[in-house]
């Protein structure tokens, strides 16, 4: 679409792609018709301040599909913990922003029936963050998206 745009106003735009994370970023740039010795930028992990780890985990075909899911959210979960315990902070990056939501749920079931939510995940502002806790409370709790609401509270 953008490139119709501008090939029928002729008029020129530009467009910035970023990615923390994104390791094929020449086939990306190939797809949006970025000059690669012009207009494709890499910035490697030696800018990163805080390296990242990538952990990928194979699950057996389980059927069903929900069974599956629930096994991928358990290893998950698991995962989150053992970084938690051992004092680092999480990202889990998910293919789309309804499995966001529903990944943090999971998460947060999975931790509420094994009575480990406050444990790890609910810092209610009485850590170190407590003051960042304190400043986005009222901003999420107003947020027009229910699973802002929901999920801060749950400590994602």
């Amino acid at each position: 679409r953008l490139h119709r745009l501008v090939e029928s106003s002729q008029r020129q735009v530009r467009l910035v792609g970023l990615s923390a994370t994104l390791p094929n970023y020449k086939d990306v740039a190939s797809f949006l018709r970025v000059h690669p010795s012009r207009g494709l930028f890499h910035f490697g992990p030696e800018h990163r301040p805080v390296p990242l780890q990538q952990k990928f985990v194979g699950i057996n075909d389980i059927k069903p599909r929900f069974r599956y899911e629930a096994k991928m959210n358990e290893v998950c979960y698991d995962i989150v913990c053992d970084s938690l315990q051992r004092g680092y902070q999480v990202m889990v990056f998910v293919h789309s922003r309804k499995g966001t939501g529903e990944t943090a749920r999971a998460l947060a079931d999975i931790a509420g029936k094994r009575s480990e939510l406050d444990r790890y995940f609910i810092t209610m502002g009485s850590e170190e963050n407590g003051a960042a806790h304190t400043k986005y409370a009222e901003r999420a709790e107003k947020s027009r998206n229910k699973e802002v609401r929901e999920h801060f509270g749950n400590g994602m």
